[in-house]
């Protein structure tokens, strides 16, 4: 039997796995991530990945001008999401 090897995934959250209906391209550095909404298909496809036991790291830009720390937001987001993730990061540089 041959096993495979898990592979280690970053995934941006904004653009990714969620748009913003009032700002589609999440330009403004002081855009309100609150009110971002998910994108269920592409959540699906990751959280496949992910039960094949692929650590799968959620890395975004959140706060990494405004140095505002959207890290509770963002997991409280994935959580009500049903996003499934090795770990949650912000301040990607861009």
């Amino acid at each position: 039997m041959k096993l495979k090897k898990s592979k280690i995934i970053y995934v941006d959250v904004d653009g990714t796995i969620s748009y913003n209906p009032e700002l589609p391209d999440f330009g403004d550095r002081h855009a309100d991530y609150a009110k971002a909404r998910p994108m269920p298909h592409r959540i699906a496809m990751i959280n496949e990945l992910y039960d094949e036991g692929h650590e799968i790291h959620y890395w975004t830009a959140r706060g990494a001008k405004s140095k505002i720390d959207w890290r509770e937001l963002t997991k409280n987001q994935l959580k009500k999401w049903n996003v499934k993730f090795t770990s949650v990061n912000v301040g990607k540089p861009h």
